[in-house]
C-alpha cells in the first residue's frame, strides 16, 4: 500500500517494508528490537518502482515417489523435460575392495611446514564412518598438530575427537609400547620407524618400529582393538598411558586384567570429560597407576616370552561414565578377535566407498578418489551411546555439549535421550559434504541433521562450529542452508519444524554470546547488511553468507507452507527472506573508480558509506582480511550463487559476468596481509594454487571460491569453467605417495576441513556440482573419469544408480560437446535433483575444443532474478526521513526508527500508539512488510496490536492487520508480517494492552 499515515497500536517493536510509486507487489517486514517499553521505527522504500523481484516457487516432483520438494524458481529459464528412469534398474553391481585405496596420512602436512603451506592439515584417523572415536599415531610434541609425515619418531598412539587443529584437540588419551617402565610419554619417549613400515588405512593402522615392536589398531564405533607384537629380544612389554593436556585418573584391576579412568583434556562446563575402559588379553604382570596425583600417567607390564609375543588391548570410551565405557566395549567387541573387528571395519568402509565405482582410473587416481571419500565420511562424529535402561533395552543417550553444568564432570542435567552428532564446521561443509550426504545417503543425512537440531533444543541455538559444542569460529549460521537444502531434496527424517525454528532464531534474533547466532543482528536486520564496526569485523563475509542462509529460509518457508505446516508464519516469512536473499546488492559497489573500479562487494558503514577512508580498507580488492574472512574482495566476488542472474545483471549482463570471471581466473594473487598484519598461510596457499594450476585469484585452497568455476554456467559459458575445472582436479589433488609408495603427507593445497575439499572433488568428478545450496539442482561441469557408477541409498531406502559415461574424456578432451540424460539430449547446463535422485544415466560426449553446448539464453541455472533487471531489495523508509514519526510518549521516540534493537522507546500509558505521516513534499510508498520485535527483557513484549492506515490525513482509518495474544520465543526477536493493502498515506499502530513498547521499525522497498 502507498501510505501517508501509519498507525501502529499494541506492539513492542516494528518495521515496515514497502515499494514506491504504486508497486503492486506486497512484501511486509517487521523490524524491532526489544527493550523496556521501547520501539524502533524503520521504513524502507523502493527507488525504481519495479514489481516484486522474487519469483521463487516450490513444487512437488510428480515423478519421484518421495516427498522431495523441488524448490523455487521453477526450471531456471528453460524447461528441458527429462524422463525418469524406470523404477527398477538392472542390478549389475559387484562390490569392490576399495578400502585398500585409502591413504589416511594423505593431507597430513600442516601449515607449519617449511614453506608455511598446508597440504590438508589432517591427521591419519582410523575410525568408523562418522564414528564416535578416531584413533591416530602421535609423532610430534604438539597437542593439536600431533602427527607430521616428516617425523620418523613415534611418540604414542591416541584416541582423539579433534575436528580441527584450529579449534583444538579434546577428549583424548595416549598409549604407547615402551622399552621399560621408567619411560614416560610423550616427552622422553619415542621410537624411530621407517615410512615403508607404516600402513595407514581407514579401517586399519599399523607401524613397526626400528626396534621391531609392531602396533596395530582397528576400530569400532566407541572402541578399538589394539595389538602389540613384541620382537624376539623383548621378554617383557610395557604399555604406558598419558594425556596430551589436563589431568584425570587411571586405576588398574590386575586380577581382572583391566584399567579404567577418565581424562579432562578439553573438558569444561560444556565439553564432557572422556571416560575409558581397557581390557587386556594377557595377564598384567606388574603395573603403576597415577604416577603423579591427579595424573593419568600409568603403565602396565606383560610377559612376552617366545611363543607369546602378542599383547591384545581392547579399549572403549564414553562421555557418560567408566561403566558405560565398559558397556560400550562389551556391546561392540566382547569376545571378538582382532581379525573379526578388522573385517567388520573394513566392510563398513567398503560399503561407503562402493557408493562410487569408476572405470579407466589409475591407482593414483583411485587413491585420490577413495581417500577423498574417506575424508567426506569421517565427519561429523556420532556422540551418542546405547545405554541399557531398567528393562534391559538399549536407549540412545548422549551428554549434551550445549548445556553448561557446574562443577565440571557433573552431567545430571546434560544427560539426554536421543542421538547427537558433533565436530563440524558448517561454514566449510555446507558447500559440498552436506549436499553429498543429501544425494548419496539422504536418510543418514536426516539423522545427523536431527542430531544437530537436538543441540538447538538443548542450548537454544544451533552451533556455527561444533567442537563439540558452541564455538566462536568462522562466519555465518550455515546450518540454515544445510537444513533447507536437505528438506528441498526430500529429506524428512528430522524434526523439521524445530530445525526451521533454529534457522529463524539465527536470522531474526540478537545474540549477546559471540559463539552463537549471527553477529551484528542488533543492527543488520534493519540495515539489510552488517555495518562495519558492528559485531566485530568481516562485515562483507557475514553479510553475504547471511543472504545465502536467508535464501535457505525463504525456500524452506515456502516449502513448509505448501506442505501444509502451520507452526510459523511461513507465507510472510518466505516473502521477507526472499527479499533478504537479494539484499547482496546493498554491498555491491558498481560506481567507484580507481582501485575499486569494476564492481565489488564492499564493507559499508552505518552512514551507508563505503569503508575505504583509512588504513588497509583503502588499499583495494587485493588486500586480505578487514571486511573479508580468510580472503580479500576477489574471494567474495561471486558469493551470491542463489541469484546468479541477478549478479550478472549487476555487472551489466552475462557477458560482463563472464568478463569478471575471466579477470578473476587470470589476475595475479596478492601477498598483502592487510588487516591480518602478516602474510597468512591462506594467502601463501592461494599463490601456490595459482602457480600450480594457473587459475589466478581462484583460491581453491579455501572454501569461499569453490563454487566460482560453476558460476560460468550462469554466464552462459560453461566451457570456460570446464577449462579450469580439469586443471584444478589434475594439479591440486595428490595421492600422498612417492614413487616408492611411501607416504609424503601431500594431498591438497590448503586445509581439508571436515571433508569439504574432498567432497568438492567427488562432485566435480561426477560432472555436476551444488552451486546454489538451498535449491535442488546442480550446475553441470565435466566428468573426470570415462565411467562412474554412483549408488544412491534413496529416501525410500531403495538402491538406485547414476551411471555417468564419458568414453573419451581426458585432460585434452575436457570440453562437453553434448549430453543425454536418460537417453534424451539436453542443452541446459544444470540438473534438477529430481532428475537424478532416483537414478539416471548421463551420457557425455567430450572433445578438445569448447562447444556451444549449454550457452543458450534458456540453458542457465535457476536464479531468483528473472530477465535483465537488476535486483532491487526493499529499503528502509524511515531513515530516509520521508515520514514524520510521532508517538503517544514523545520521550526517546527517535529510538523508534534508529535501526538499533538495543535502544528503547517506552510508553507512559497502557494504550500506546506510534504514527508515521508522509511529509507534504514527499511521494508515498507501497508497504510490503512490517516487522515487530520483542524486548530484551522477558514479560515486556507486544502481545496485541492493530495496524491502520489513512489516505485522508487521518479522518478515516482502515484496519490493515490486527494481531491478538502474540508471543515471541526469544529476546530481541524480529517477527515479520506481510501487508497486502495499498493506496493509503498515513499509518498508525497502537497498543491496546498495558504493554511496554520496544524497538519499532518500518521499511518500504520494491
Amino acid at each position: 500500500m502507498t501510505f501517508k499515515k501509519t498507525l501502529f497500536m499494541g506492539l513492542l517493536g516494528c518495521t515496515i517494508l514497502a515499494g514506491c510509486n504504486g508497486s503492486n507487489s506486497v512484501v511486509s517486514e517487521p523490524q524491532v528490537g526489544g527493550g523496556t517499553e521501547t520501539a524502533t521505527f524503520d521504513i524502507a522504500n523502493d527507488t525504481n518502482g519495479t514489481t516484486d523481484p522474487v519469483t521463487d516457487r516450490t513444487g512437488i516432483d510428480p515423478n519421484v515417489t518421495t516427498t522431495e520438494t523441488t524448490g523455487d524458481q521453477g526450471k531456471g529459464e528453460t524447461g528441458d523435460g527429462i524422463d525418469p528412469l524406470p523404477l527398477v534398474q538392472p542390478d549389475t553391481f559387484v562390490p569392490q575392495e576399495l578400502a585398500q585405496f585409502v591413504n589416511t596420512t594423505r593431507g597430513s602436512i600442516s601449515e607449519s611446514a617449511s614453506d608455511c603451506i598446508s597440504r590438508g592439515n589432517t591427521f591419519p584417523a582410523t575410525a568408523m564412518p562418522f564414528g564416535f572415536n578416531m584413533w591416530s599415531p602421535v609423532n610430534t610434541g604438539d597437542s593439536n598438530t600431533f602427527y607430521s609425515p616428516t617425523s620418523n619418531k613415534m611418540r604414542a598412539f591416541a584416541v582423539t575427537h579433534e575436528a580441527s587443529k584450529w579449534n583444538g584437540n579434546h577428549q583424548a588419551l595416549k598409549f604407547m609400547p615402551v622399552r621399560d617402565e621408567t619411560v614416560s610419554i610423550p616427552w622422553d619417549s619415542g621410537e624411530t620407524f621407517q615410512r615403508k613400515n607404516e600402513i595407514a588405512k581407514a579401517h586399519y593402522y599399523s607401524v613397526t618400529f626400528d626396534n621391531e615392536m609392531k602396533t596395530e589398531m582397528t576400530p569400532t564405533d566407541h572402541a578399538a582393538y589394539v595389538r602389540f607384537t613384541a620382537p624376539d629380544t623383548m621378554a617383557k612389554t610395557t604399555i604406558a598411558f598419558d594425556t596430551f593436556e589436563g589431568n584425570g585418573s587411571l586405576k588398574v584391576d590386575q586380577a581382572l586384567g583391566t584399567a579404567s579412568g577418565f581424562t579432562r583434556h578439553g573438558a569444561d562446563a560444556y565439553t564432557p570429560r572422556m571416560y575409558f575402559f581397557v581390557k587386556f588379553d594377557s595377564k598384567i604382570k606388574t603395573y603403576k597407576e597415577d604416577i603423579s596425583p591427579g595424573d593419568v600417567r600409568s603403565w602396565m607390564q606383560f610377559d612376552t616370552p617366545a611363543g607369546a609375543k602378542v599383547v591384545g588391548m581392547k579399549i572403549a570410551t564414553s562421555f557418560i561414565s567408566e561403566k558405560q565405557a565398559e558397556d560400550n566395549l562389551n556391546q561392540e567387541i566382547a569376545d571378538k578377535s582382532f581379525e573379526d573387528i578388522l573385517a567388520l571395519a573394513q566392510a563398513a568402509w567398503n560399503q561407503k566407498l562402493n557408493s562410487i565405482q569408476v572405470e579407466g582410473a589409475s591407482d593414483d587416481q583411485k587413491t585420490i578418489l577413495y581417500s577423498n571419500m574417506y575424508r567426506s565420511f569421517l565427519y561429523p562424529n556420532s556422540a551418542w551411546e546405547n545405554v541399557k535402561d531398567a528393562n534391559g533395552k538399549f536407549v540412545p543417550t548422549y551428554v549434551s555439549p550445549y548445556i553448561a553444568q557446574s562443577p565440571e564432570g557433573e552431567i545430571t542435567n546434560k544427560l539426554k535421550k536421543g542421538k547427537i552428532w558433533v565436530n563440524n564446521g558448517f561454514w566449510d561443509t555446507y558447500r559440498t559434504t552436506w549436499p553429498l550426504y543429501a544425494l548419496l545417503i539422504p536418510n543418514e543425512a536426516g539423522e545427523m541433521i536431527d542430531g544437530f537440531v537436538n543441540g538447538f533444543k538443548d542450548g537454544g541455538w544451533t552451533t556455527r562450529w561444533s567442537n563439540p559444542g558452541y564455538r566462536d569460529s568462522m562466519v555465518g549460521t550455515s546450518s540454515d542452508i544445510i537444513f533447507a537444502d536437505a528438506y528441498l531434496k526430500g529429506v524428512r527424517n528430522f524434526d523439521v519444524e524445530a530445525a526451521y525454528a533454529s534457522m529463524l532464531r539465527n536470522a531474526m534474533s540478537y545474540s549477546s554470546q559471540d559463539d552463537r547466532g549471527r553477529k551484528g543482528m542488533e543492527r543488520s536486520v534493519f540495515y539489510g547488511y552488517k555495518p562495519t564496526g558492528i559485531g566485530g569485523g568481516e562485515s562483507v563475509a557475514w553479510s553475504l553468507e547471511g543472504y545465502l542462509n536467508d535464501f535457505g529460509l525463504s525456500q524452506m518457508a515456502e516449502a513448509l507452507n505448501r506442505d501444509g505446516k502451520t507452526t510459523f508464519n511461513y507465507s510472510d516469512e518466505h516473502a521477507y527472506f526472499a527479499n533478504r536473499a537479494i539484499s547482496y546488492t546493498n554491498l555491491f559497489d558498481a560506481t567507484s573508480t580507481g582501485t575499486w573500479a569494476g564492481g565489488w562487494f564492499r564493507g559499508k558503514s552505518q552512514q551507508e558509506e563505503w569503508d575505504d577512508a583509512t588504513g588497509w580498507n583503502a588499499a583495494g580488492p587485493d588486500v586480505w582480511g578487514c571486511n573479508y574472512t580468510e580472503g580479500n574482495a576477489w574471494s567474495y566476488t561471486f558469493l551470491a550463487p542463489q541469484d546468479g542472474r541477478g549478479l550478472a545483471n549487476l555487472y551489466g549482463g552475462r557477458a560482463k559476468l563472464k568478463a569478471k570471471l575471466d579477470a578473476f581466473f587470470t589476475a595475479a594473487p596478492s601477498s598483502s596481509g592487510g588487516c591480518y598484519g602478516y602474510d597468512l598461510h591462506e594467502a601463501k596457499e592461494a599463490r601456490k594454487v595459482a602457480q600450480l594450476a594457473n587459475v589466478g585469484q581462484y583460491q581453491h585452497s579455501n572454501q569461499t571460491v569453490h563454487h566460482s568455476i560453476y558460476m560460468y554456467n550462469y554466464a552462459g559459458a560453461p566451457a570456460t569453467g570446464q577449462k579450469y575445472l580439469r586443471d584444478v582436479m589434475d594439479k591440486l589433488y595428490f595421492s600422498g605417495f612417492d614413487a616408492a609408495g611411501n607416504s609424503t603427507g601431500e594431498g591438497y593445497i590448503g586445509d581439508e576441513d571436515n571433508g569439504e575439499q574432498s567432497a568438492w572433488y567427488l562432485f566435480s568428478a561426477m560432472g555436476f556440482y551444488p552451486v546454489s545450496m538451498g535449491r535442488p539442482e546442480y550446475a553441470i561441469g565435466a566428468p573426470y573419469f570415462p565411467k562412474m557408477t554412483v549408488t544412491l541409498n534413496t529416501v525410500n531406502n531403495l538402491k538406485k544408480k547414476i551411471v555417468i559415461t564419458a568414453p573419451n574424456v581426458s585432460a585434452s578432451n575436457r570440453y562437453v560437446q553434448s549430453l543425454k540424460v536418460n537417453g534424451k539430449p539436453v542443452t541446459k547446463n544444470f540438473l534438477e535433483h529430481k532428475d537424478i535422485a532416483n537414478g539416471a544415466t548421463l551420457e557425455f560426449v567430450m572433445g578438445p575444443n569448447p562447444s556451444q553446448w549449454g550457452t543458450g539464453d534458456t540453458d542457465v541455472p535457476t536464479s531468483i532474478t528473472q530477465g535483465s533487471a537488476k535486483p532491487s531489495p526493499l529499503q528502509s523508509l524511515l531513515p530516509a526521513r520521508a515520514y514524520d514519526v510521532t508517538a503517544s510518549t514523545a520521550d526517546k521516540s527517535a529510538n523508534v526508527f534508529d535501526r538499533d534493537s538495543g535502544t528503547e522507546w517506552a510508553s507512559a500509558s497502557g494504550s500506546a500508539w506510534i504514527e508515521a505521516s508522509l511529509q507534504t513534499s514527499k511521494k508515498g510508498s507501497v508497504v510490503k512488510l512490517y516487522t515487530i520485535s520483542s524486548a530484551a527483557t522477558a514479560g515486556q513484549d507486544p502481545a496485541s496490536w492493530t495496524l491502520k492506515a489513512s489516505n485522508d490525513d487521518g479522518k478515516t482509518w482502515k484496519t490493515l492487520d490486527q494481531r491478538k495474544e502474540q508471543t515471541f520465543q526469544w529476546r530481541q526477536q524480529t517477527s515479520v508480517r506481510a501487508e497486502k493493502h495499498r493506496g493509503l498515506f498515513k499509518v498508525q499502530i497502537g497498543i491496546r494492552r498495558d504493554q511496554r513498547c520496544g524497538p519499532f521499525g518500518v521499511r518500504i522497498a520494491g
